[in-house]
């Protein structure tokens, strides 16, 4: 089940909020959620919800989104590590208003996407959301990661 998709081509959604990144402009991103019925559109990413707290449906001024790429054989510990521990501390950090998990469905790389929505640019340097991140259990899991992005987004 497509819960929702991501234009990345910049094309903007009627239903989507577009985020541009802040290091790289022309990167855009529209968020369809929910996703449109049917097949996704030409250009899209289709995503399925794995796991949300907080706010994530309203626009935030800033996303920033986390990309993973998994084996599939370690999915099933970093999703009981995003479950049990690490989606709640890191939206438990002061400016994080929510904070959702998805995994891609197209067979693409990366396969798993984070995107927290914050209140304004900095929330992942402050001294709560690095504490946050940098448990025994993190440490742990972060070998898994075959690789990683992380981006911060404004909304457009």
């Amino acid at each position: 089940m497509v819960d929702m998709i991501i234009l990345t081509d910049g094309a903007a959604a009627a239903n989507g909020a577009r985020y541009v990144n802040v290091e790289n402009p022309a990167d855009t991103w529209t968020f369809v959620e929910p996703a449109p019925a049917g097949a996704p559109p030409a250009g899209a990413v289709p995503y399925r919800l794995l796991g949300a707290r907080g706010d994530v449906k309203t626009a935030a001024p800033v996303l920033y989104t986390v990309e993973l790429d998994i084996a599939e054989a370690d999915l099933p510990e970093i999703f009981r590590w995003y479950e049990e521990e690490h989606l709640r501390m890191l939206t438990d950090c002061p400016g994080c208003l929510g904070g959702a998990r998805y995994q891609r469905l197209d067979g693409g790389s990366p396969n798993l996407l984070a995107a927290y929505r914050f209140e304004r640019e900095g929330i992942n340097e402050t001294p709560a959301w690095i504490t946050a991140r940098s448990t025994p259990w993190t440490e742990r899991v972060r070998p898994l990661f075959r690789s990683s992005r992380r981006f911060i987004r404004r909304l457009a």
